[in-house]
């Protein structure tokens, strides 16, 4: 047995070390999402809460031209200077669409948003950020990032033990493991050197995820001569930028001008791309902004949220149109102990007597992908 840590399901374990086995050797391309599919929770809204909650990034930092007044579907005005703080307005802007439900990708823009308010910020501060998120981070989870009391908070991600375990295997096997995230780059790639390499390290793991197989969605880079940098190049060239050095980092601020193709929805498969210029062999991912990429890969592992009945719906239609490969099912659920579930006996053990209509809906459309 190749996976050996309680809660995969039985479908997805006996799937992945059967296309693990066939692949084993020859280098191939593993892609994954991050955000609630190799940690649970999303460390781009949590720095971004943590930077607003410490003051540092305001309504007064971020330029009316990129914070729109616009309607909601409430029905009233959201304007960034009326708002308790401002990821009040990256969620409302999360459902800017609401009036136009064929919107393929209507979390995009706010996933963008996030990184465009970070400009003038180094580097530094944004990963020195995510270094303070990982510091209260634990297994089940560390809290969350408070806000504005009552009003907004963020969890504080953490990582599956099972996704750890199945990167380690990648790697052992001879695999090429990417990340490829819509959060922004450093907080992902700082999560990455110094929450996942030590945990693969700790398995026993003979091979590290290297800094430059981290990517996610960043600006253009100025250093202090002016000269503007691209991250993917510089990860490559500037080994204390790569290792995340804290006087490369901070010698290094993020413009208002995004580097091109944004790693979300279908710029996923234009990074692929770009960088890796072939077919994944396994893609791994948990909401429909990961469909297009997984769609993509020979064989796909979905982190399938249960509270999120709609993205199961947009996972099932893609399943059904794919184009051969396997489509693999691991059920998560949130609460108290959020985390991998096995069976639907675990979910009615969770819940006792009566499910979430969100969760029993999400059971209906996956139906036999998660076992009895």
């Amino acid at each position: 047995m190749l996976l050996r840590t309680p809660g995969w399901s039985g479908y997805a374990r006996e799937g992945l070390e059967r296309i693990i086995d066939e692949g084993s050797g020859r280098g191939l391309p593993a892609v994954f999402d991050f955000d609630n599919t190799v940690v649970c929770g999303d460390i781009g809204e949590a720095t971004m809460a943590l930077l607003a909650a410490e003051g540092i990034l305001t309504a007064g930092h971020i330029p009316a031209s990129i914070a729109p007044p616009f309607l909601s579907r409430r029905g009233v005005m959201v304007h960034l200077g009326e708002c308790p703080d401002i990821t009040v307005y990256y969620e409302e802007l999360l459902d800017l669409s609401w009036h136009r439900p064929d919107d393929s990708a209507p979390l995009s823009s706010g996933y963008l948003w996030a990184v465009e308010i970070l400009q003038g910020l180094t580097a530094l501060d944004v990963a020195g950020a995510a270094g303070r998120i990982l510091e209260r981070s634990g297994p089940g989870g560390g809290g969350a990032v408070q806000v504005t009391p009552g009003i907004s908070s963020y969890p504080v991600p953490f990582f599956y033990p099972q996704m750890v375990e199945l990167l380690a295997v990648l790697l052992d096997r001879g695999y090429d493991p990417w990340i490829v995230s819509a959060s922004n780059v450093w907080s992902v790639r700082w999560l990455v050197l110094r929450g996942l390499n030590p945990r693969l390290r700790s398995l026993g793991c003979r091979r590290l995820m290297p800094p430059d197989r981290v990517v996610g969605v960043s600006t253009l880079l100025a250093d202090r001569q002016g000269r503007l940098w691209r991250d993917h190049l510089l990860v490559r060239h500037d080994g204390g930028y790569a290792e995340m050095a804290e006087e490369s980092l901070g010698a290094f601020t993020l413009t208002g001008l995004l580097q091109s193709p944004p790693s979300v929805y279908s710029g996923k498969v234009a990074v692929i791309a770009d960088l890796i210029g072939c077919r994944p062999y396994l893609a791994a991912g948990d909401s429909p902004g990961d469909l297009p990429m997984m769609s993509h890969a020979r064989h796909r592992l979905w982190i399938a949220r249960l509270e999120k009945t709609g993205y199961q719906r947009r996972f099932s239609g893609a399943a059904t149109g794919g184009e051969g490969g396997e489509w693999l099912v691991q059920p998560v659920l949130p609460g108290e102990a959020p985390g991998f579930i096995p069976d639907r006996g675990a979910v009615g053990r969770m819940y006792g007597g009566g499910l979430p209509e969100t969760v029993a809906g999400s059971l209906e459309v996956l139906g036999d992908r998660i076992p009895r």
